[in-house]
């Protein structure tokens, strides 16, 4: 029991980290996917992930030492079906008949090894069955799966990292793990009958999906930079190897980049970035979307949102130098410089809450909406 315990609390530690580098991937799939995140599916989802990591550590943990295992001598793996029932017999006195016997027998450390292996995959095929939407073959062949990549983990020592297999690969795991999925598959009608099922939950996200949030737009915006960044960063690092006068061509390329990716290339994929292609999103106005109204959104926001607030600060930070203003006036100008910076996002915040249109999609006459088809997406 102490095993158990010491496992399931690893598995918990370590959760949060595993779930931050998840969570980006899963995030942008979500967007591209359903153009949301739905908060259900997300704890399923996440659920699934932190029992995977219990199931993989009830295996692995505790570790031995290498030089442990080094000097084991029994035996590192099991080929003969069923040889837990022989044990069962040859180690304890059960008798069909005899009521008597049963509860003794159970008290074996065989039995209850053998009903962890199959409670160890219920859950698997539980959610096999409920979220992924597996049928019964689907579910008993990635059940079979998931126990022989734990039994090859055992076989391995670990992936080699100890000289031989510090536990036994046994082939009655591999059966009981299976008939644990199995089981799970069965149970899967509970979930079923009393929750969302994978297509009320698909349905709603993508319902959802049509509204452009906050969320959608940073990860959007996100993608765009990474993109435009990748091959903005190439082209300088290209001229610092290779041009004499790097500095000036870096600063061409940035200008005619930066007009070409979010100017020019939204206006030849129909008023898309890539990131906003990705994500099914596109620029509308009720006027034509033209270069000049795309270059107007981007020239605004760059100037309210980061040139306005970061040349108001450096003003101040250049009359100080300057000893124009004292250091004191200079250190109450700088707080309220970026009081009022965050104030001017969190009045952007909420006018995104309350679906008000900010000063740039006024200027520009532009907005961002969603293309997600609903039948398209639940068609694929």
């Amino acid at each position: 029991m102490a095993t158990f315990s010491y496992a399931i609390k690893t598995a918990i530690i370590l959760f949060p980290l595993v779930a931050l580098v998840f969570t980006i991937p899963y995030i942008i799939y979500q967007y591209h996917k359903y153009g949301s995140i739905n908060s259900y599916r997300s704890l399923v989802v996440y659920s699934f992930l932190l029992y995977l990591m219990v199931a993989y550590f009830l295996v692995i943990l505790p570790l031995p030492s290498i030089e442990k295992v080094s000097q084991m001598t029994t035996p590192s793996y099991n080929l003969i079906p069923f040889q837990f029932v022989s044990e069962i017999l040859s180690l304890s006195s059960f008798s069909v008949s005899d009521f008597a016997t049963y509860f003794p027998t159970l008290k074996n450390p065989v039995v209850y090894e053998s009903v962890f292996n199959i409670f160890l995959t219920v859950p698997f095929g539980v959610y096999l069955h409920y979220y992924f939407e597996f049928d019964f073959k689907k579910t008993v062949f990635y059940t079979f799966c998931l126990t022989l990549f734990f039994e090859l983990t055992q076989l391995s020592g670990l992936y080699f990292i100890y000289p031989r297999g510090y536990r036994v690969f046994d082939v009655d795991d591999l059966l009981l793990n299976t008939f644990g999925g199995i089981i799970g598959y069965l149970l899967a009608f509970i979930p079923l009958k009393f929750l969302p099922n994978r297509q009320e939950l698909d349905e709603e996200s993508l319902e959802k999906g049509k509204e452009v949030g906050i969320g959608k737009r940073l990860v959007t915006f996100g993608i765009d930079l990474i993109c435009y960044g990748i091959f903005l960063f190439g082209c300088i690092y290209f001229c610092h190897k290779h041009i004499t006068f790097w500095k000036e061509a870096s600063i061409i390329i940035f200008i005619l980049w930066s007009l070409f990716y979010f100017v020019a290339l939204p206006v030849i994929l129909k008023g898309k970035t890539l990131g906003m292609k990705f994500f099914h999103l596109e620029f509308s106005s009720v006027k034509k979307v033209t270069w000049y109204r795309i270059f107007s959104y981007y020239f605004w926001g760059v100037i309210f949102y980061i040139l306005l607030p970061v040349g108001v600060c450096f003003l101040g930070y250049f009359l100080y130098r300057q000893n124009i203003i004292s250091e004191t006036f200079w250190e109450y100008y700088f707080i309220i410089v970026i009081a009022l910076t965050l104030l001017e996002y969190l009045l952007a915040f909420f006018k995104r809450i309350f679906k008000m249109p900010l000063l740039i999609e006024k200027i520009s006459h532009l907005k961002i909406i969603s293309v997600m088809s609903k039948e398209e997406k639940l068609a694929e």
